[in-house]
């Protein structure tokens, strides 16, 4: 008699879906680590040169030089400037028929100019120039008429009479201003410059009376008068002058006031009057 016969049965795997994939939390969060030290490191390299620029210890323009002379390739652009000009109108033409004999030139350094404004001098400020001028000294030689030059048969000799000299231009070439003090006050410092260059003039011309430049132009004169007639006329000259006039002085020589200020010669000072 047969046994029974068992078969077995083997069920294969369902390979139909894939298998789950893993979650590893550990290698994404070390990524996000080093994605935030890389981002701390480029924020960090910004902030600090700009802190630095804030304070003052040093400025864009040194330290973009200084990068630039690290890495060698920096180069700074040159400064460039655009001026637009308008058309020149003539106010005048002055014929002047002088003789300028004598031309000095002056300067003064530390200038200073201190404006009281506002409540209790809240907008008070103060700012020093630097002045460099020209006066010019010589004669008037519109004045001399056909009287004015005589001849001497006895003594074969010329006499020419000229004006007294006088100055003939006063003018500042040159002012700047540097030093201004500290002021949050919207303060007008072209005024103090202007302050500043009228004081220059008048002192500049005072100076250079007192210096003797009428004497200088007066000898200059007849240096060369007397050598051109001479020359001209083969004769000997002589050379006479007329009283000084004090009051002889050109308009650029006694100049406005700048405008809205009256000096106070009591105190010594400036006064606003609007």
């Amino acid at each position: 008699m047969s046994q029974p016969h068992n078969d077995l049965i083997v069920i294969p795997p369902d390979t139909s879906s894939p298998p789950p994939t893993p979650v590893r939390t550990s290698g994404n969060r070390g990524c996000l680590w080093i994605l935030g030290g890389i981002f701390a490191c480029v924020v960090l390299t910004l902030l600090i040169p700009a802190v630095l620029v804030l304070l003052g210890v040093t400025s864009v323009g040194a330290l973009l030089g200084g990068v630039g002379g690290a890495l060698g390739a920096y180069t700074a652009p040159p400064s460039v400037a655009s001026v637009i000009s308008t058309q020149t109108i003539v106010q005048g033409i002055q014929p002047l028929g002088q003789l300028i004999s004598v031309s000095a030139q002056l300067a003064q350094a530390d200038i200073a100019v201190s404006v009281g404004q506002g409540a209790l001098n809240a907008c008070g400020h103060q700012a020093r120039h630097v002045a460099q001028g020209t006066i010019e000294a010589g004669i008037d030689l519109t004045q001399i008429t056909e009287n004015s030059l005589g001849y001497n048969a006895a003594t074969d000799t010329y006499t020419l009479i000229l004006p007294a000299p006088q100055l003939t231009s006063c003018r500042v070439d040159y002012i700047r201003q540097y030093d201004r003090s500290f002021t949050t006050c919207d303060v007008d410092w072209d005024e103090a410059r202007l302050l500043a260059s009228y004081t220059s003039l008048i002192d500049f011309r005072d100076d250079a009376v007192e210096g003797g430049i009428l004497t200088r132009a007066e000898q200059e004169a007849r240096l060369v008068l007397s050598n051109f007639i001479q020359i001209v006329s083969g004769r000997r000259v002589e050379i006479l002058f007329n009283p000084t006039d004090a009051n002889m002085i050109p308009a650029s020589c006694e100049p406005n006031t700048p405008t809205g200020w009256v000096y106070v010669p009591e105190n010594r000072h400036w006064s606003r009057r609007d």
